[in-house]
C-alpha cells in the first residue's frame, strides 16, 4: 500500500486558479470611496491601479462637464494625445485604437463609458508598444465594470439632487404657512402693543399672547430644523424607525408599540426617508395634539406595495380640520405624494386618530 504522504506527492498537481486581478477589487470598492471621500481623489487611484494592471504607460479619464460643452480630464495621458480632437469617438462599451495616433506610431486606446442621462465619458490609456490580446480582454473588461460604476454613481447624485430640491420646495412651504404666518402676527401684534400701554390689563393680556405665540413658534422652528437634518444616516428604516419611536417615547407619555413587518429591502430607497417622515410628523401630532395614551405604529406588506398605519386613543380629529398650519398636513400629504402613495388620515369610531400610508407599486 502506498503511504498517503507518497501519493499526495505523486498525484498529479491541480492548477491553482488565478486570483481575480486588483483592478477588479478598487473598481468594487469605488462607489463606497465616492460617497465616503467625494472629490477625484478615488477615481484617480483607481486610475493608477488600472494603469499597473494594464502595463500601460498612462490612464486618464475624460469625463463630461456638467450641462457644459467639452471634457474635464482625470489623470495624465490627455495633454499629449488629443484624440478626442481628431479621433471617432467610441460608443458605450466599445474599445478601439487611435487611428490617427497609430499612424504616428503613437499607442492610444479609447473606451466609451456611458454616463448619466445618455452622456459619454472616455477612459484614455497610453501604451508603449501596440496592446496585446491580454491586455485587450482587461481593457473591455475595465470598460464595462468602470462605465457601469459612474453610470450609477451619476444616477445616485441626480436622484439626490431631486430629492434635495424637493425637501427645500417643502421646507419653504412649511416655512410659509407656519413661521412667516406667525412672524407677520408677532409684528401686527407688537405694533399694537405701544397704543395699550396706558392700560395695564390690556397690556397684560396681550404680552401673554406674544409669550405663547413665540413660544409656539420657537417649537416649530425647532422641528423643521430637526426634519431638515434627518436623514438616513446609513440606517434601515426599521432601525430609523426604533429610534425615532424610542426618542417620542422619551418626550412624552405615551406608551408606543412598533409592529414593523416589512423587510430590509422592503421599500424602494427614494420612499424610506419620505415614509419615516409622514411616521414622524404623525408622532408629533399625536404628542401635541391627540392627549392620547396608546399609540401604534404598524408596517406590513401587501400583495403588489405595502401600508403604514399609526393609530391613537386620544381625542380625534377637530371638526374644522385644517388643511395646514399645525398639523402639518399638507406636507404629508406632499410626501406621500412624492412617492406615489395615498394618505387617509381620519377619527376612529370611539374615539382617536388613524393615518394610513398607501403604496402600490404601479
Amino acid at each position: 500500500m502506498i503511504p498517503l504522504l507518497l501519493r499526495t506527492l505523486l498525484a498529479p498537481r491541480q492548477p491553482r486558479q488565478a486570483a481575480p486581478p486588483a483592478y477588479r477589487q478598487a473598481l468594487l470598492e469605488l462607489p463606497l470611496r465616492l460617497l465616503q471621500q467625494g472629490g477625484d481623489a478615488p477615481l484617480l487611484a483607481v486610475l493608477a491601479q488600472l494603469g499597473l494592471a494594464l502595463e500601460a504607460e498612462q490612464a486618464c479619464l475624460l469625463l463630461p462637464k456638467g450641462s457644459a460643452a467639452g471634457w474635464r480630464r482625470l489623470g495624465g495621458g490627455a495633454a499629449d494625445a488629443p484624440c478626442v480632437e481628431h479621433a471617432a469617438l467610441p460608443a458605450a462599451g466599445q474599445v478601439q485604437l487611435c487611428r490617427d495616433c497609430l499612424a504616428r506610431g503613437r499607442f492610444h486606446v479609447l473606451c466609451g463609458l456611458q454616463h448619466a442621462e445618455g452622456r459619454k465619458a472616455l477612459l484614455l490609456v497610453s501604451f508603449a508598444s501596440r496592446p496585446a490580446t491580454w491586455q485587450r480582454n482587461q481593457l473591455r473588461d475595465i470598460t464595462r465594470r468602470l462605465g457601469e460604476v459612474l453610470q450609477a454613481f451619476a444616477e445616485d447624485r441626480r436622484l439626490r439632487r431631486r430629492e434635495l430640491s424637493a425637501e427645500r420646495g417643502l421646507l419653504a412651504r412649511e416655512l410659509h404657512d407656519s413661521v412667516a404666518q406667525q412672524l407677520g402676527y408677532l409684528q401686527i401684534r407688537t405694533a399694537r402693543l405701544h397704543g395699550v400701554l396706558g392700560d395695564a390689563r390690556q397690556a397684560e393680556l396681550m404680552l401673554e399672547d406674544l409669550r405663547h405665540t413665540l413660544h409656539g413658534l420657537h417649537r416649530q422652528v425647532r422641528e423643521l430644523i430637526s426634519g431638515a437634518r434627518l436623514t438616513m444616516d446609513g440606517r434601515t428604516l426599521r432601525q430609523a424607525l426604533e429610534a425615532s419611536v424610542a426618542e417620542f417615547a422619551r418626550n412624552s407619555s405615551c406608551v408606543f408599540s412598533l409592529d414593523n413587518r416589512l423587510p430590509d429591502d422592503g421599500l424602494p430607497a427614494q420612499s424610506e426617508l419620505q415614509v419615516l417622515q409622514i411616521v414622524r410628523e404623525a408622532l408629533a401630532n399625536v404628542v401635541r395634539h391627540s392627549h392620547a395614551r396608546q399609540v401604534q405604529i404598524r408596517l406590513w406588506p401587501t400583495g403588489n406595495g405595502f401600508e403604514v398605519e399609526v393609530r391613537d386613543d386620544g381625542v380625534g380629529l377637530p371638526a374644522d380640520l385644517p388643511d395646514s398650519g399645525h398639523f402639518g398636513l399638507s406636507i404629508m400629504r406632499e410626501r406621500a405624494a412624492a412617492i406615489g402613495a395615498e394618505l387617509l388620515i381620519a377619527s376612529k369610531d370611539g374615539g382617536g386618530t388613524r393615518v394610513q400610508l398607501r403604496w402600490r407599486r404601479p
